[in-house]
């Protein structure tokens, strides 16, 4: 007895490490096996006096992760929808379900007596509600003229009244004095609003002048940084060519470029042509990169639980509420 208990205790002990163990194998694998995606773009060389023709231009984001088992995306404008796959077969979107028929619809088709029959009962409904709603009718308009003179004797006898002449004077008086208090009252909101917004001001400086503010910026920035490093491609290729009609304009823009073209990274290899004589675009993009999960997780995990943060988050909470 004891042994077979030892044993039922056993299996499910191995079962359920089992199922640890699994559990453990896919949280590591969505945290540490990162998510690559590719953007792939094209605008034709287009003159752009002739106009701007949209779906000549072509675009593509797709993403796969692990080994292309779960992979997906987006492209225009021949795929407008989002779409992922698992295994090859399709998840998203969901195929819509084809609509019922109603069967009373399909019931009257296939039997037209049916239909006859209640036809014939519809119209000889309305021939017995006729009479009733003749004398409905009838009833109804007896009473609106009823109602008609006693308004009309009504307003006779209000006409007939007038107002006594300390009443006039005392509503004039009255009037012009709410018309003296609506500026006082504006001035006096606006004044409250100004000193608000003035105490805001001087709470907001101390906040940012603070040293836990300095500290907890310094440590988002530090780590905003390293989450952009990483989101951006590993390889970037942008082959462009771009004309603004304007030869001093299109030449001043791509002077821009050249001295901001020093300072970018290796991995973009960007080359830009331009184009003096005519008004036109042209660009040809691909780039590749890849999203390690956990390195966003800890990011948002560190600047969240860090104590700086913390108490800067609920300083500018406590002047939004004040």
């Amino acid at each position: 007895m004891l042994a077979g208990v030892l044993t039922v205790l056993k299996i499910i002990g191995i079962t359920l490490l089992i199922i640890l163990a699994v559990l453990l194998i896919l949280i590591l694998l969505v945290l540490f096996v990162p998510i690559f995606y590719r953007i792939d773009a094209h605008v034709p060389e287009t003159d752009l006096d002739e106009g701007f023709d949209v779906e000549k231009v072509s675009a593509a984001v797709k993403f796969s992760w692990l080994l292309f088992v779960i992979r997906g995306g987006i492209s225009f404008p021949s795929q407008k929808e989002f779409t992922v796959r698992v295994f090859g077969l399709k998840v998203l979107p969901k195929k819509e379900k084809p609509a019922k028929e109603d069967k009373t619809d399909s019931n009257k088709a296939d039997n037209p007596d049916v239909e006859n029959k209640e036809t014939a009962e519809k119209a000889q409904d309305e021939v017995l509600k006729k009479p009733e709603e003749d004398t409905t009718a009838q009833a109804d308009s007896n009473g609106a003229d009823k109602r008609g003179s006693e308004t009309e004797e009504g307003i006779e006898g209000n006409c007939k009244e007038e107002k006594d002449f300390i009443d006039v004077l005392w509503d004039i008086i009255e009037t012009v004095s709410n018309i003296l208090k609506i500026p006082l009252n504006v001035f006096e909101k606006i004044a409250y609003t100004i000193s608000r917004v003035c105490d805001k001001i001087d709470m907001i400086k101390s906040t940012l002048e603070n040293e836990i503010f300095q500290r907890a910026f310094a440590l988002v920035k530090r780590k905003l940084i390293r989450l952009i490093k990483m989101i951006l491609p590993d390889k970037c290729r942008i082959d462009a060519m771009f004309g603004l009609g304007d030869p001093a304009l299109t030449a001043e823009v791509y002077g821009a470029y050249a001295a901001v073209s020093a300072f970018l990274p290796k991995k973009l290899r960007i080359q830009i042509s331009p184009d003096f004589d005519r008004k036109m675009v042209y660009t040809d993009t691909h780039m590749k990169g890849h999203i390690t999960l956990f390195t966003a997780l800890y990011i948002a995990v560190t600047c969240y639980f860090n104590k700086d943060v913390k108490k800067t988050i609920r300083r500018f909470k406590k002047i939004i509420n004040s």
